[in-house]
């Protein structure tokens, strides 16, 4: 399987909402309970912005949406961008869409300055995200507004050229 890797487009965006639901309700399940995975897809919110700014991926396989994921440029240090939007369909995971997804941000970051990247992840994510050279820098409970709380994992890495 070589996925296609390409900007987003606003085309794109119901496919991506679509993707992003069936990958959190079924890859999440076993990390937390549905009414957490349902109210928490609340939180994925910006992707329009992000793919305006050209910083949206997707991975297209047989003319279809299989991953997505990009980056936002943190404002206050522009060498600095947080890691948005990483979703797999599930038929497609754990095999190599998000890692080849997430090589592309940070090779996209790298061409422009960027030096760190941050991230929140999901529990689901987690081990992918510690396999990509991120590092836990803290955890927190986010509240829902179904009264419900849902466990997430600030990362961070170093990013940097690699000359061959």
């Amino acid at each position: 399987m070589n996925p296609r890797i390409y900007e987003a487009n606003l085309e794109n965006f119901a496919h991506i909402r679509a993707l992003i639901s069936k990958s959190a309700r079924i890859l999440q399940s076993q990390y937390y309970k549905q009414a957490e995975i349902e109210t928490a897809l609340e939180l994925v919110r910006g992707i329009e912005e992000l793919i305006a700014a050209g910083s949206f991926l997707v991975a297209e396989y047989e003319k279809k949406i299989i991953g997505c994921g990009g980056w936002a440029i943190d404002v206050s240090e522009p060498q600095k961008a947080e890691i948005r939007g990483f979703f797999v369909h599930p038929d497609f995971a754990r095999r190599g869409v998000a890692t080849l997804l997430l090589a592309t941000c940070e090779n996209k970051c790298l061409q422009r300055g960027i030096q760190a990247l941050y991230l929140t992840a999901t529990l689901s994510g987690e081990p992918f995200y510690k396999k990509g050279g991120f590092s836990e820098f803290g955890r927190f409970k986010q509240c829902l507004s179904n009264g419900e709380s849902f466990e997430l994992v600030k990362m961070a890495k170093e990013i940097q050229r690699v000359n061959a």
